[in-house]
């Protein structure tokens, strides 16, 4: 499994409609990149850095394909399509790259009782 993040820098004076991503961008980019291998989408709405400040990102997504040959695949299909929807929501060129297989840690549970319980 190989994920792709595209990650929406939140530059000073730059566009982006959270609304349109979510709502038709992303379900679009689901609808045609499924057929072709996609496995999943997830995308994360930049909410405020640490600070307070405004977030670093607009948005990230991430797509998740069988395998780079997959991704690959398509997006020599579909590619030209969904870039062609980016002036829809932003004017920002994202920052695209490819991520190793995820490693998830949970929190570990206990039956312990705990001082804050």
């Amino acid at each position: 499994m190989i994920t792709i993040s595209a990650v929406y820098p939140n530059r000073a004076g730059s566009r982006f409609d959270v609304d349109y991503y979510r709502e038709r961008h992303a379900p679009f980019a689901q609808a045609l990149l499924a057929p072709h291998g996609l496995v999943g989408l997830r995308i994360s709405q930049g909410a405020s850095g640490l600070d307070g400040a405004h977030p670093a990102f607009w948005m990230i997504s991430e797509m998740r394909f069988a395998s780079r040959e997959a991704f690959d695949r398509a997006i020599a299909t579909c590619g030209a399509a969904l870039f062609a929807d980016a002036p829809n929501y932003t004017d920002v060129e994202p920052i695209l790259q490819f991520n190793a297989p995820s490693v998830e840690f949970a929190s570990p549970t206990s039956t312990e009782s705990h001082p804050d319980a």
